[in-house]
């Protein structure tokens, strides 16, 4: 059977849209292997800057030398930020061949430990979580030990952010792990956080009775520039409301009992403005435990 013209136009219009269709079908299938093996080159270029750079920081590691270090006996306590929009503190302790120490987001106020190496200029952190495994490294530079700043990078080095810190106080002199012991004597680190802690505890559950227990009367009370001086457990819970304000009680809240300043009067638990001492004190009996023996509001 004789197909008519219409029928052989349709059938002509048919096959050049199926053409077409195909065409553009391969065209897109081509751009979009293109795109992917661009991404993949790209992905790669980074995995490979990345690397180079983990190998970099560990050849430069090497070569610190620890003998022109600035950082002398002591600890070394810091504040800054890392990605330019989260706060961080950090404490760093010089030992004869490294440095130690540890830092934490103040966010979230978990201890991430820290050891490496530092000359007159460059210095090396490498992070480790609870299990001793790498989790990151701080690369950085100084003109003095009071401002370090650098790239932080994550272990695979698939990330990276800026640093800066800024000191903020310093406990020269002091054995390693011994930081209070100018003011608490035989009380190890561990015990005298513990006991900030638990202070803590008791103002955050707004527990007079028990914070009452934790202090050394008499004891005198900064507020408002006058001082109060408190002589026992029932005076300082009747004027509990005004012995700790509202700014006080939220500085204490929001501290965190690690890197405290510490000196012969005691170790200083909260900010600069509102804060409690910590000191050993002697009993009747001749013991001795940790009691607050100051308080500024």
């Amino acid at each position: 059977m004789k197909m008519n013209k219409y029928a052989k136009l349709i059938i002509a219009v048919f096959i050049g849209a199926v053409l077409v269709s195909c065409n553009r079908f391969t065209d897109s299938s081509n751009t979009n292997k293109e795109i992917a093996n661009n991404l993949a080159d790209k992905t790669s270029e980074a995995l490979r800057n990345s690397s180079e750079k983990l190998s970099d920081i560990s050849k430069i590691y090497e070569k610190l030398d620890m003998s022109k270090s600035k950082f002398e006996k002591g600890y070394y306590d810091y504040e800054g930020i890392i990605n330019n929009n989260l706060p961080i503190q950090m404490s760093i302790y010089p030992l004869t061949r490294e440095l130690v120490g540890s830092y934490f987001y103040e966010k979230h106020k978990k201890e991430i430990k820290l050891q490496g190496k530092a000359d007159e200029k460059n210095i090396v952190l490498y992070e480790y979580d609870e299990n001793h495994k790498n989790t990151g490294v701080f690369r950085g530079t100084m003109n003095t030990v009071d401002e370090i700043q650098g790239e932080w990078m994550s272990s695979d080095g698939k990330n990276s952010y800026p640093f800066k810190l800024s000191l903020k106080s310093i406990l020269p002199g002091v054995e390693y792990s011994k930081r209070y012991s100018v003011a608490v004597g035989k009380y190890s680190d561990q015990e005298v956080e513990n006991f900030a802690n638990k202070v803590q505890g008791y103002i955050v559950d707004n527990n007079k009775e028990k914070l009452a227990e934790q202090i050394n009367y008499p004891i005198s009370v900064t507020s408002n520039n006058n001082v109060i001086k408190i002589e026992s457990k029932d005076e300082f819970v009747k004027n509990y409301d005004k012995i700790l304000n509202t700014n006080f009680k939220q500085q204490i809240s929001n501290s965190y009992g690690k890197y405290m300043f510490a000196n012969y009067q005691g170790v200083m638990f909260g900010g600069n403005q509102y804060n409690m001492w910590i000191n050993e004190v002697t009993l009747n009996d001749g013991t001795s435990k940790l009691m607050i023996t100051d308080i500024n509001n």
